[in-house]
C-alpha cells in the first residue's frame, strides 16, 4: 500500500505538469551584467549573454521554446550559440530539439545522451518512456567535466562521479562571476526527488552536495533547478537536512525496523512545515529513502 501511494504522489506531481502553457511568462532576472536566471514553467534557466554568442542552460518544456528565445533575445539579440543540459528531465530538456533544429549545440554528460538514445523504464510507476528523438540528443557530452571560454567569462561544467539526483547530473560554474547553477542536485521546492529509475542514490546526493560545498563562498549566487536564487548558507542547510532525514533512516533499519514502518516513525514531521509544499511529503520520502538502503544495513 505503502509503495502504491509513493507512486500515486508521483503520478500527481507529474499530472500537474501538464497545464496551459499558453498562461506561462519567461521571467528574466539579472544576476551580473550579462547572467541571467530565467523562470517559467520547469526548472530554472540560466544565461549567459554576449557578442561570441549566448549560453543557455536548461530549456524547459518543448511548447515554451519560442517564449524563451523571444525573452533571450530582449536581453540580448546576439543568436544562441550553446545549450547545456544539466540532466535527462524533460522539465529541464524539453525544448532541445526546438533549439537544436534552430542550431545551437547542446551539451551533457555522456549518461544524458545514453539514456535519451534509449527506452526508459520506471518500474515504480510503471512506467516506459520512449527514446528521444535524435534532434533532443547532446552532440557533445563529457564524463567528468568540461571548460568553456566564452563572452570573457570562464565556464565549468561537471559532473561528480556519484549518483544524485540521477546519474548525468552537472553542475555549471561561472568563474569570474562566481555564479554557480546546480540543475536538481540543489532545488527549493520542498523533498528533493531522487530518480532512482535514472541512476539517483541518497548517499551520491549527499556527497555531491559535500563536494560542492567547498566551492562556494560567501558572494557565490547559486541557481538552483527549481525555485529561488540561493546562497551557500541554503545549500548547507538543504545538505543537513537530508542527511539528518538519512541519518535517522539509517538508524531505523538498524533497529529491525522494515521500509514500510519507517513513514509513521514522524522522521519528517519537524520539516514539513516547509518542505511538505512540493509534490512529494515526508513520509514519502523517507519511504523512498527506506527502500534504497533496506539492503545497505
Amino acid at each position: 500500500m505503502k509503495k502504491l501511494a509513493f507512486a500515486l504522489v508521483l503520478i500527481s506531481g507529474a499530472a500537474a505538469g501538464q497545464q496551459n502553457f499558453d498562461t506561462v511568462r519567461i521571467r528574466p532576472i539579472k544576476i551580473k551584467e550579462n547572467i541571467y536566471m530565467l523562470k517559467g514553467s520547469g526548472g530554472n534557466i540560466g544565461l549567459l549573454t554576449g557578442k561570441e554568442g549566448n549560453l543557455v542552460i536548461d530549456d524547459q518544456y518543448a511548447p515554451l521554446s519560442d517564449k524563451i528565445k523571444a525573452s533571450i533575445n530582449s536581453l540580448d539579440t546576439n543568436p544562441i550559440r550553446f545549450l547545456i543540459n544539466t540532466h535527462i528531465h524533460g522539465d529541464h530538456t524539453g525544448g532541445n530539439e526546438n533549439f537544436q533544429k534552430s542550431g545551437v549545440t547542446i551539451l551533457a554528460q555522456e549518461h544524458v545522451r545514453e539514456r535519451m538514445m534509449k527506452e526508459q523504464i520506471n518500474p515504480r510507476l510503471n512506467r516506459t518512456t520512449p527514446p528521444r528523438d535524435p534532434a533532443a540528443w547532446p552532440v557533445i557530452t563529457f564524463e567528468n567535466g568540461i571548460r568553456m571560454h566564452l563572452n570573457d567569462e570562464d565556464i565549468d561544467v561537471f559532473h561528480y562521479k556519484e549518483t544524485s539526483h540521477t546519474d548525468g547530473d552537472a553542475i555549471i560554474h561561472f568563474i569570474k562571476a562566481d555564479v554557480f547553477h546546480t540543475g536538481d542536485v540543489f532545488v527549493r521546492y520542498g523533498y528533493p526527488f531522487i530518480d532512482y529509475s535514472s541512476g539517483g542514490s541518497v548517499n551520491g546526493f549527499i556527497i555531491v552536495l559535500d563536494k560542492l560545498l567547498p566551492l562556494l563562498n560567501d558572494k557565490s549566487v547559486i541557481i538552483p533547478g527549481h525555485g529561488e536564487l540561493a546562497t551557500k548558507s541554503d545549500v548547507k542547510v538543504f545538505r543537513d537536512k537530508l542527511a539528518d532525514i538519512r541519518d535517522q533512516v539509517v538508524a531505523a533499519l538498524k533497529k529491525g525496523k522494515k521500509p514500510d514502518e519507517i513513514p509513521a516513525l514522524g522522521i519528517t514531521d519537524k520539516y514539513d512545515a516547509e518542505w511538505g509544499k512540493g509534490f512529494l511529503k515526508g513520509k514519502d520520502f523517507v519511504l523512498m529513502i527506506a527502500e534504497e538502503l533496506k539492503g545497505a544495513k
